[in-house]
This record gives C-alpha cells, structure tokens and sequence, in this order.
C-alpha cells in the first residue's frame, strides 16, 4: 500500500537537514562572545562564551523582551549586554584569511530614535557610522545584526577597502557617538564570506502592529467601531462618583426620578381604593343585620 504523503515528507526532511547542514557555522567560528552575560549557545551552532570584559557596564535589562523577529536560540545574546560611558573595545587575535564579524544589538531602554547613537570602528577604521539601534532594528526589543567582512592579508587588514597595518589582532571598538553611550549584545568572528552567512534579523515593521485590514492614512478619521478603543475616556474615581450619585441643571437625580415613578400610581390607588372599601364594608354589615331581623 503506498502512501501519498511519504514522498513529499521526506523531500521536506531532505530539505530541512540540508539548510541546517548549509547554515551550520560551529566550525567557522574565531571566537563569539555574549557581551554582559554567561555562555550561551545560540542559533547555527555558534557557542558565545562569557563575558569576562572589565571595562564598561554588563546588563540583562533586555530579559524581558522576546525579540520576536530573531533566531529562537539568539534571544539570549539579545538580553545581555555590555555599554559603557567611554569607548570601549574587544580584542581577536587572527591569522591571515577572509572574515565576517558579525556584530549583535538591541534596543531595550530608549524609546525614540536619535536618542543613543554612536559607532564601530575596526582597527581605527569607522566600519559603521552613527549607528541609531532602536531606527534600525524598527523599535525597542527588536534584534538588529550588522555583518562587516575584512580580509587580512602581508601585515594588512581590509575592511570595505579600506587597508591598515595588521598587528596580529582585530580591534572591534565601540565608539562614542553623539548620543548617549555605545554598547553591544554580542558579536562573533567566523571564517568565510558574508555570501556563505544566514541572512540577519528582518527589521521590525511598526505596520505589523495593525490589524492587516486596517488602512493608515494622515489625517484620514478613525472609523466609529475603532475610536473607542484607540481613544479610551479614562475616568478618575472622583469624575465617576460625581456623575453617578450628583444631578446636575441639565439631568435628573436618578434617585428622585425613580421615586417619582411608583408614589403617585400609589396615592391614587389608595384614594380610589379607600371609598371602595369603606362602601363595601358598610354594605356587608347591613346585609348581616336584616338577615338577624
């Protein structure tokens, strides 16, 4: 008996070892670290190990954030972080070869764009320049990877094509900018090409955040069934307590108007009521005496 979906299962299987194959980057690594926090293993076999830096600030501020457009495995890297008031740098001794480094942020404090803003140079050359984390990575708690490839080679080190004396190690600095303090996640070494690596983390779309049939354009009115809920009318306990128990020169007490409503059927049932019953009771006891007579 053959079964339909055997073939199609395990083409997906194929597939899915292949691209773990093709993506596996254990081997390639230099060094990785997860910059302010402990080992940690994170997304294609890279290993970070802990960071033992003594110059800056180590945080995990970033623990309660998901980061939800990275790699499972590299929320961690994410969450731990290492910033400083000054420049500060790492050092990764090397050989001759083609590189990637690949450089981990995120955002996890401010709030608005331009408001952390600084730069990484690579052996004194400004690689990446007024580098804003929370624009880039499309808001707070958002991962954003930059991936920066250098080739050393005769006592030289290339970094965009821009060449420098080589000293025998890579100085990956993290510069103070115009804004705030610069700081990173984490960062990696690996041997190779940027063609050879994943793609990064895809910037966070702030449309996302809508319903996928709600339309946005300025100046345009927010329809009836959505304004309640993107406008809430907050009320103080002390606004509440005004409009329920006070009336006002333009509403009736509530308290007044339902008494009003039963008292006057009352007093008009007990007038009539009243005669009724007394006639009655008057006839009923002439009735008894002619019938003792």
């Amino acid at each position: 008996m053959r079964c339909p979906l055997l073939l199609p299962l395990l083409l997906f299987v194929t597939s899915l070892i292949a691209t773990t194959q093709k993506w596996n980057l254990r081997d390639r690594v230099v060094a990785a670290i997860n910059c302010g926090g402990p080992e940690a293993l994170g997304s294609y076999g890279i290993t970070y190990a802990a960071d033992y830096h003594d110059e800056g600030q180590a945080s995990d501020v970033g623990v309660q954030y998901s980061f939800n457009n990275a790699e499972n495995d590299d929320v961690e890297i994410y969450q731990t972080e290492r910033w400083s008031k000054e420049s500060f740098d790492y050092e990764v001794p090397v050989g001759d070869g083609e590189y990637v480094i690949i450089l981990k942020f995120s955002e996890v404090y401010f709030q608005r764009v331009q408001e952390k803003v600084f730069n990484v140079r690579i052996n004194s050359y400004t690689a990446v320049k007024n580098l804003d984390i929370y624009e880039a990575a499309g808001g707070r708690g958002y991962a954003h990877d930059i991936y920066i490839p250098l080739v050393i080679k005769d006592k030289k080190i290339s970094v965009n094509g821009h060449k420098k004396d080589y000293k025998g190690k890579i100085v990956i600095e993290f510069a103070k900018g115009p804004h705030d303090n610069p700081k990173v996640n984490g960062f990696a070494v690996l041997r190779g090409k940027v063609e050879d690596l994943p793609p990064p983390p895809a910037p966070h779309d702030p449309e996302d955040d809508f319903p996928s049939d709600f339309d946005i354009e300025e100046g345009a009115p927010i329809p009836n069934d959505l304004e309640e809920e993107f406008n809430p009318q907050i009320i103080r306990g002390d606004e509440m307590d005004d409009e329920v128990f006070s009336a006002t020169s333009k509403s009736e007490n509530p308290f007044e108007k339902e008494s009003s409503d039963w008292v006057l059927p009352v007093i008009v049932m007990l007038i009539v009521f009243i005669p009724i019953a007394y006639i009655l009771h008057l006839y009923t006891m002439n009735r008894q005496k002619e019938k003792r007579s």
